[in-house]
């Protein structure tokens, strides 16, 4: 029911080009192009929505996307869900852009924060490699959750940030990610794009995503 005709323009560069883009995140985002902050997900943590974006830059567009899975139970990871007073969460990003850009394996994915572990022993690191993948196991307390947190770079979003250490983004389904109606209502307009993270859906809980367009 929106008129995305109307929506307003967020003017990046003054001699760019007019792109709009589609975006769904479980369960936060930040979006910022060449450098700058051009949209944040209106409804932070429940219910969850689809979003629309138009700005203006000029290419190659350097897309820069911080994702969270929020939390109730703050620095371990968890949250009250179907009477789970610990439940891990989940998460799950899909964009779509008018520049041709869509999310898939060709972004990178660096994950920051990976919450909650029973053992921090099962996460990985090599090089600039984090990977969660290996943990499937959930604490019931918080006296036996454990976390992992590496600093944020200052300048993570900036258009001449080196990200090319950064492993690729996992692809996953769907069904994985389990969407609401706010997403499979208005699936056509996320044609050809997959929903992606970090190694781990449900543990890695802050995960920073950058791409180069054309």
């Amino acid at each position: 029911m929106a008129d995305t005709s109307n929506a307003p323009v967020i003017v990046v560069d003054n001699d760019g080009e007019i792109i709009s883009g589609f975006l769904y995140g479980d369960n936060y985002f930040e979006l910022y192009v060449n450098g700058k902050l051009v949209g944040v997900d209106p409804v932070p943590y429940t219910p969850f929505n689809s979003s629309f974006v138009k700005f203006k830059a000029k290419r190659p567009i350097k897309y820069a996307i911080k994702l969270i899975d929020w939390e109730e139970n703050l620095g371990i990871g968890s949250e009250l869900n179907g009477g789970n007073s610990f439940y891990p969460g989940d998460g799950g990003f899909v964009a779509k852009f008018s520049d041709g850009t869509v999310t898939n394996e060709n972004w990178k994915a660096q994950t920051f924060y990976i919450a909650p572990l029973s053992n921090v022993n099962c996460v990985t690191e090599t090089g600039g490699i984090r990977n969660s993948s290996g943990c499937n196991t959930y604490p019931t307390s918080a006296n036996a959750s454990y976390a992992l947190h590496w600093t944020i770079p200052g300048d993570w979003y900036a258009a001449g940030y080196n990200f090319n250490a950064w492993p690729s983004a996992n692809i996953f389904t769907s069904t994985q990610v389990g969407p609401k109606v706010s997403f499979t209502n208005f699936s056509s307009q996320f044609s050809g794009a997959q929903f992606i993270w970090s190694s781990n859906l449900i543990l890695d809980n802050i995960v920073l995503l950058r791409f180069d367009g054309n």
